[in-house]
């Protein structure tokens, strides 16, 4: 039987505020319970995207509007990077792991959303960092945050 997934947003608030992202592991998560428009407007959701079941949650935008589930990433996709085998925001750079590319450093800090390359290296232009996910074994109900 088919294991039933959740559509998931991540949108960066930047400044190591935003969870680490890794394709096939199950960890905990927090998730905001109602997605405050900042977020809405930042991630840029299409139509497409508007069923969004869950927003990972940042404390740039909230300091208690979340809550927290154990869930398993199954998918996890960027609109101009592709696939994504893990999104890591630790440090004062955030780095995208593409399936078939090479990692994007993105300055987390000074200049939030600028690639960060060597001279020579061909960067993509990338105007919104907004990770679409696919979850699976997400529990229910949330997990007590504490």
């Amino acid at each position: 039987m088919p294991t039933k997934t959740l559509s998931a947003v991540w949108t960066p608030a930047w400044y190591e505020l935003d969870q680490t992202l890794v394709l096939g592991e199950r960890q905990k998560y927090w998730f905001f319970q109602n997605a405050p428009e900042p977020v809405l407007s930042k991630s840029g959701i299409s139509e497409e995207h508007e069923n969004t079941d869950l927003f990972f949650f940042n404390q740039l935008d909230s300091t208690e509007n979340c809550c927290v589930r154990y869930a398993r990433i199954v998918e996890m996709y960027h609109p101009v990077l592709g696939p994504l085998l893990r999104v890591d925001t630790d440090g004062l750079d955030y780095i995208f792991y593409p399936i078939d590319g090479e990692e994007v450093v993105v300055n987390a800090e000074e200049t939030p959303g600028e690639i960060l390359c060597e001279e020579d290296q061909q960067v993509p232009e990338v105007n919104n960092w907004t990770v679409f996910v696919k979850l699976a074994d997400v529990s229910e109900p949330p997990v007590d945050v504490a």
